[in-house]
């Protein structure tokens, strides 16, 4: 018979509000600018396998915050974060095989990881769920399904989403031709700083 190794509940407790006040500290020692000191600790936590701090650490690789950019090593953290069910690193891994950021292009693993990240109501995977379907990435192009999505994380508060929305309705995509909503939609977008949507009112001359 296996013999476990069982931490106490009162030992358990403990371990989880440490880390839990190390993310916190990594996360004030990241916004004061001290970046390179905040990449450690959020290293130190993810090793352990804390979706949370993967996801960070991958995005400080992604984006070159307190690390020398790298790619590909951002895609293993995003990796290890989605497979621990974290949606945002599910939809940030998503987008990495969309457009072949530190790893190959793969419109089938881009459609999947936004799918795991949807059905967990990530605004922005449903969004670029949307986008799949709209655009036949990874999936059979379905204007019906992209509409779907788009209303799903409109409702949200996804500024995209509002605007992809506003669009489906002005040309019929999806959804029946409806000028009324998709001004509605498109002036929603606009009033969170959307530009495009921005763009689409004053062509249209909506006010």
């Amino acid at each position: 018979m296996k013999r476990f190794f069982l931490l106490p509940l009162a030992g358990f407790l403990a371990a989880c509000s440490s880390t839990e006040d190390q993310l916190i500290e990594a996360a004030e020692l990241f916004n004061a600018g001290k970046q390179s000191e905040a990449v450690v600790l959020y290293r130190e936590i993810a090793v352990k396998g804390h979706p949370e701090a993967q996801l960070q650490l991958a995005k400080c690789y992604d984006f070159g915050k307190g690390v020398e950019q790298n790619l590909s090593e951002a895609v293993i953290w995003y990796t290890r974060a989605a497979e621990g069910g974290n949606s945002n690193a599910q939809d940030n891994l998503g987008t990495c095989y969309i457009s072949g950021s530190g790893v190959d292009k793969n419109l089938d693993k881009a459609f999947y990881w936004y799918q795991r990240a949807a059905g967990q109501g990530n605004p922005s995977a449903l969004n670029n769920l949307g986008l799949c379907y709209r655009n036949g990435e990874g999936t059979e192009k379905d204007d019906t399904k992209a509409a779907d999505c788009f209303r799903k994380a409109a409702e949200l508060g996804n500024s995209n989403a509002q605007y992809n929305l506003g669009r489906c309705y002005f040309h019929g995509l999806g959804v029946p031709y409806d000028p009324v909503r998709s001004k509605e939609w498109v002036s929603k977008a606009a009033a969170q700083g959307h530009q495009n949507a921005r763009l689409f009112m004053a062509d249209n001359y909506w006010q």
